[in-house]
C-alpha cells in the first residue's frame, strides 16, 4: 500500500523538515500535491522534494487531488480550518501542534473527526526525540518508585514573527509551552489535572506572553511546575521527575540524562548517560513513520486530538489564572 499523500503549508518547518522527512519514506508515501499561499513556496518545495502539483489554495488542492492523507504546516490561527477542510476532503490528517489557539477549537475538531470517521494525529515531535525514549524507558521500569514531583522548563528565541502575535495564536505559551506541557501529560499518562496556577511577563510591544511560572495539581496529588522563558536567547528543554526512590533528567537538545535511583544499584549514584551524536531531525522521522504506520494499520493514533485537547486545557487555564490571579480548575476532560 503506497498512502497519497498532499502538505499543506511550505514554509519552513513544513518546507524544511516534515517535506524532507516524507520525501525520505520512500514507497510507502507518493507526494501528491503542495500548497501555500506563496505560489512560489509551493512550487520551490514542489520542485525539491518530488510533489507533481503546486497549490496556493490548499481547498482547490483537496476538491481536485485524490489523497489519503495531508500534513499541516501552518500558524496557529489556520490550524482548526485546514485540519476540518482535510477532514471534510475524507482524508487523514497529521496537523503541526498545537492544532489551534485554544480548547475550543481542539473541541471542534475533535467533533468533526467523530463524524468523518478519519483520524487526526497531533504534531508533538518532543515525545518521538531519542533522548525522551530512553527517559519514558526507565519509568516502564519503574525505577523512581512513587511520582512526587515534575519541572518542565522550555526556552527560545524571541517570537518576533506572527509567532509572537496573539492574534494569530502566538506567544510563548502557545508556542512552546505547549511541548512541554504535553510532555508531562506523557509521562502522568491517565492522570487527571485539576488546576492551574499561573504568573506571566507579556512583552508590551508584541502583545504576547515572554515569560511563565505556572503550577499544575494533579488528582493523585502529583505537583508539576512549568516555566517558559523567551528571554535567555538559548533553545533547551528540560524535564525533571522525583519520585520516592530516585530523580531522572532529561536535557534537549542534547539529550543528555541524569538518573539517581535506590531501585537499581547500577544508578543508586548519580548517573550520567551521554550520546554519541545527537540529531534532532530523528525525532520528526519516527514521528511520521509512526503516524503512517497507525494508518497502514488501522490502529489509533499515537497522539491524538484528546491528547490535544488536555494540553490546551492547561494552557487556557494558565493564560486565565496569569489575569484573574487566582488557581484555576481544569473542566471538560472527563
Amino acid at each position: 500500500m503506497t498512502i497519497k499523500m498532499g502538505l499543506i503549508g511550505c514554509g519552513g518547518h513544513g518546507r524544511q523538515r516534515l517535506s524532507k522527512i516524507l520525501r525520505g519514506m520512500g514507497d510507502l508515501v507518493t507526494l501528491v500535491a503542495c500548497s501555500d499561499t506563496n505560489i512560489e513556496s509551493s512550487k520551490a518545495t514542489a520542485s525539491e522534494d518530488g510533489y507533481f502539483k503546486a497549490y496556493d489554495n490548499y481547498i482547490n488542492m483537496l476538491d481536485k487531488e485524490r489523497l489519503d492523507t495531508v500534513v499541516i504546516a501552518l500558524p496557529h490561527d489556520q490550524l482548526k480550518s485546514a485540519t476540518i477542510s482535510g477532514l471534510d476532503a475524507g482524508v487523514h490528517v497529521f496537523v503541526e501542534k498545537p492544532a489551534g489557539v485554544n480548547s475550543n477549537e481542539i473541541i471542534e475538531i475533535i467533533e468533526k473527526e467523530k463524524q468523518s470517521n478519519k483520524t487526526v494525529m497531533v504534531g508533538y515531535c518532543m515525545r518521538y526525540n531519542p533522548g525522551r525514549q530512553r527517559f519514558k524507558g526507565f519509568f516502564r521500569k519503574d525505577v523512581l518508585g512513587e511520582v512526587i514531583q515534575i519541572h518542565g522548563h522550555k526556552s527560545g528565541s524571541q517570537l518576533v514573527s506572527w509567532n509572537g502575535r496573539m492574534e494569530h495564536g502566538g506567544g510563548q505559551l502557545r508556542w512552546h509551552g505547549v511541548h512541554i506541557v504535553d510532555q508531562i501529560l506523557w509521562v502522568m499518562g491517565d492522570i487527571m489535572p485539576l488546576n492551574v496556577y499561573s504568573e506571566t511577563r507579556w512583552d508590551e510591544q508584541l502583545g504576547s506572553d515572554q515569560d511563565s511560572a505556572f503550577n499544575i495539581m494533579f488528582e493523585n496529588g502529583v505537583s508539576a511546575s512549568v516555566t517558559v522563558s523567551s528571554r535567555t536567547q538559548q533553545i533547551f528543554d528540560v524535564l525533571d521527575v522525583y519520585g520516592t526512590h530516585g530523580r531522572i533528567r532529561s536535557e534537549w537538545p542534547s539529550e543528555i540524562i541524569e538518573i539517581q535511583s535506590s531501585i537499581l544499584p547500577e544508578h543508586e549514584n548519580t548517573q550520567r548517560i551521554v550520546p554519541n551524536s545527537p540529531d534532532y531531525m530523528e525525532m520528526y522521522t519516527i514521528q511520521m513513520q509512526d503516524w503512517i504506520d497507525s494508518i497502514m494499520d488501522e490502529t489509533r493514533v499515537p497522539i491524538g486530538t484528546k491528547d490535544a485537547l488536555k494540553v490546551y486545557k492547561i494552557i487556557d487555564a494558565a493564560y486565565k489564572s496569569s489575569q484573574s490571579g487566582k488557581p484555576i480548575n481544569i473542566t471538560g476532560l472527563n
